[in-house]
This record gives structure tokens, sequence and C-alpha cells, in this order.
């Protein structure tokens, strides 16, 4: 139950016309301008004009859409009908086009098993044939490989053999050389030493030489001073020290180190 906002009364939905619809029987079309214009008496305690006329202005525009929307449904309706009437007129040329594609697919299907089993019959052909040249072609690379193999073994071979002759040439030539070297050095090492020390002897013989020289000079100057000796009482005036430089080499030695100029080291003896 629900209450109108026109009037008073209350209204049922069962007493309510369907608008979008065919009318009930005894009742006239009702449209949205009616709504809009229509009017009410004035009792007292009423509802609010303002009120009441913007319900109804809503009302016919809903009323409005309704019908709108009514008679799209009916030009969608027809449309549907068109067009179930076309689908049931060409219902029988589908019925007959699939009948004819399955006929066309049975025939296409054998057409295609046929055509696969000759396909698969020239596939395995070829792919014999391919082994086949596969096999020639390995057992050619096979036989290459195994010629290039003996080829590589023997220039091997033939490389070590050089590099090893090669080697023992050259360990032959550097003892040969070695002992050339160490022979040059011990015949040089044999005449440097002997030449030393005929030097050393040279010197030694000059230094014994020198040395009985001085002793007999010296001895000549101690004879004439003790002949020459002055009186007791006479003062001789002192005398400095007297230095003799002379050339002498160290006994033993086998080198002869000279000075510069090629001369042998001069030795300082003093004498007081």
């Amino acid at each position: 139950m629900t209450t109108s906002p026109l009037t008073e009364q209350t209204v049922t939905p069962a007493e309510t016309p369907l608008l979008s619809g065919p009318l009930p029987q005894g009742h006239e079309a009702l449209t949205p301008l009616d709504i809009t214009h229509q009017t009410f008496g004035r009792r007292a305690l009423g509802y609010d004009r303002g009120a009441v006329r913007a319900f109804l202005e809503r009302v016919a525009g809903r009323v409005e859409a309704l019908l709108h929307e009514r008679q799209a449904l009916r030009e969608r309706l027809s449309t549907l009908e068109r067009e179930l009437e076309e689908r049931r007129q060409s219902e029988d040329e589908i019925r007959r086009a699939v009948v004819a594609a399955e006929r066309i697919g049975h025939d296409l299907r054998e057409n295609a098993a046929r055509q696969c089993e000759l396909m698969l019959s020239q596939a395995q052909a070829e792919c014999e044939a391919r082994q086949q040249a596969a096999e020639a072609r390995l057992a050619e690379l096979e036989a290459a490989h195994a010629a290039r193999m003996h080829e590589l073994e023997l220039s091997y071979r033939d490389r070590l053999a050089e590099l090893e002759q090669r080697h023992h040439d050259l360990t032959l030539e550097r003892d040969r050389a070695h002992a050339e070297r160490t022979t040059y050095l011990d015949r040089a090492y044999s005449e440097r030493h002997a030449e030393l020390s005929a030097r050393l002897s040279a010197v030694r013989n000059e230094y014994a030489q020198f040395v009985s020289q001085y002793r007999a000079l010296m001895q000549s100057f101690s004879e004439l001073s003790a002949r020459h000796l002055p009186a007791p009482d006479d003062a001789l005036p002192t005398t400095a020290p007297v230095t003799i430089l002379h050339e002498t080499a160290p006994l033993g030695s086998e080198d002869v180190r000279r000075g510069e100029g090629g001369r042998l080291p001069l030795v300082e003896q003093t004498f007081a």
C-alpha cells in the first residue's frame, strides 16, 4: 500500500495504470502532457502545491522516458522479428551448405590423407638419401682427418728430429767455445803469471842490490864518521834526520803494483 502525493486516497499497485503497456479496459490514455497540466481542487489542510507540481513534473518526465523506451523496444522487437524471419528463411540454405560442407570436408580429408601418405613416402625417401649422403660425407671427412693427422705426425717427428739435432749441434758448439775460452784463459794466465814472476824476480834482485849498496854506503859512512870524529870538547851542530826515497816492492807478492807512469812505488826511509 502506497500513499499518492496527489490525493489523500490510497492507491494499490493493481489500481495503478501501466503506462508502458496497453491500458486496461475503461481507462483513457495518459500522456506526460496530461500529467504536467493536471490540476486539483483546493481543500483545507491540503498538500503543498509546489511539491505536488514538482512531483508531477518528475512523474511526467519518467512517463515520457518510459514511453520512449517502449517505442524503442517495439522497434527493436520488429527488427528482431524481421531478422528471425530472415534467419528462418536462410536456415534451409544453411542446412544445404552444411551438408555440402560435410561432403566437401569428407573429400578433403580423403585427399589430405592420400597427400599425407604421399608426402610421408617422399620424406622417407629423401631422409634415407640424405642419411646415405651424410654417412658418405662422414667417411670422407674421417679419411681426410686420418690423412691430415698422419701428415702432422710425420711433420712433428721431422721437426722434432731437426730440433734435437740443432740442440746437439748448439751444445757441441757451446762446449767447444767453452773449451777454447778456458784454454785461452789458462794460456793467458800462465803467460801473465810467468811475466809477473819474472818482473818480481828482477825487482827482488834490484832490491837486494840496493840493500847491499845501501849497507856498503852506510858502512863507508860509519868508517868515515869514526875516522873523522870531532874532539870531545867541540860541539857539533845538531843535524836534521836524513830521508831517502827509493823504489821497492813487497817480498813474496805475485803481482807488482806500479804507480803512475809505470814506476815502482817509492818507499820513504829516514836516518837520524
